[in-house]
């Protein structure tokens, strides 16, 4: 965990392969794969409230909150409670609440480039993303690409270089990924295969 918080306070985001229990990714797989007819599940969209809307041309996904209605999410959340305090723990964040939904990506699915934080309001500060494919290949796209804020360098064992302003991670299973909310903007690449994930906020509230 030492090296996870170092990683966001230096570089504004850490990437760990093989962080989740491999039986709890494929449990959580099977949910995300259920989500086109799912009943609870919906179209993903962009924005909060009053502002919220779905933009076929910026995000195509389908998601379904947690809610601990399986064992799967039960455990998952309480891997990001053991996530939170040791955030809090090592880089004093003070952070109170957690929120977070499967999502399933369909072929040719994509997230336009992003941050998480919504304008004007300091409600979500470090991003968190689980990856739950079994067998990804590089043919199969759909990686993340993260702008790390500048001034920041990459670490030497960071995933596959693009360019020197931007960097993709495979969505394999059990990796995780950790951003600063307010200032790392990333986007999904369009995906050649179905691709599983669950999408997570701590904020600054409970």
């Amino acid at each position: 965990m030492v090296a996870i918080s170092e990683g966001l306070a230096t570089h504004g985001y850490a990437v760990v392969a093989d962080y989740f229990d491999a039986r709890m990714c494929q449990r959580l797989q099977h949910e995300a794969l259920a989500l086109p007819t799912d009943a609870a599940a919906v179209d993903a969209g962009i924005g909060r409230a009053e502002g919220h809307t779905h933009a076929a041309d910026i995000r195509r996904a389908r998601i379904r909150w947690l809610d601990s209605s399986t064992s799967a999410q039960v455990e998952f959340l309480a891997a990001a409670e053991l996530l939170r305090l040791a955030l809090n723990r090592n880089l004093f964040l003070g952070l109170l609440g957690f929120e977070a939904h499967l999502a399933l990506t369909p072929v040719g699915g994509f997230y336009a480039r992003h941050i998480d934080s919504f304008a004007g309001r300091r409600n979500r500060i470090v991003s968190v993303v689980a990856y739950l494919n079994d067998a990804w290949q590089a043919a199969d796209g759909g990686c993340l690409r993260i702008w790390p804020p500048s001034g920041t360098d990459h670490p030497p064992d960071h995933p596959t270089r693009i360019n020197l302003a931007s960097f993709d991670v495979r969505p394999e299973s059990a990796t995780l990924v950790l951003m600063l909310s307010e200032t790392v903007p990333h986007q999904v690449l369009s995906s050649l295969r179905p691709r599983a994930s669950i999408a997570g906020w701590f904020s600054a509230r409970s």
